[in-house]
C-alpha cells in the first residue's frame, strides 16, 4: 500500500505524542520510504519503552540524533 504525504501528515502529531511519552523527541517530520511517505521521529537518545513501527497504516521511522543545539554564526 502506498501512503501519501497527506496520510502521513495525519499521523504525524499522534506519532510525536506517543514518542514524547517514552523518549526525548528532538523533531518530527515526514520522510520517503520507497514510493510511500512515512513519519520520521528524531530522538535525543534511546527510548525507555518500545515505540510503534506503524500507526494507522503509516510507517514510523526513528533515528537517534542526539541533542540539538543552535549553531552560532
Amino acid at each position: 500500500m502506498v501512503v501519501t504525504a497527506e496520510q502521513a501528515r495525519l499521523v504525524k502529531a499522534k506519532a510525536g505524542e506517543i514518542a514524547r511519552s517514552r523518549a526525548t523527541v528532538t523533531g518530527v517530520g515526514l520522510t520517503r520510504v520507497g514510493d510511500s511517505y512515512a513519519v520520521k521521529v528524531n530522538l535525543e537518545g534511546a527510548a525507555d519503552h518500545d515505540l510503534p513501527g506503524e500507526i494507522d497504516g503509516v510507517q514510523v521511522v526513528y533515528e537517534v540524533t542526539g541533542s540539538i543545539a543552535k549553531r552560532l554564526p
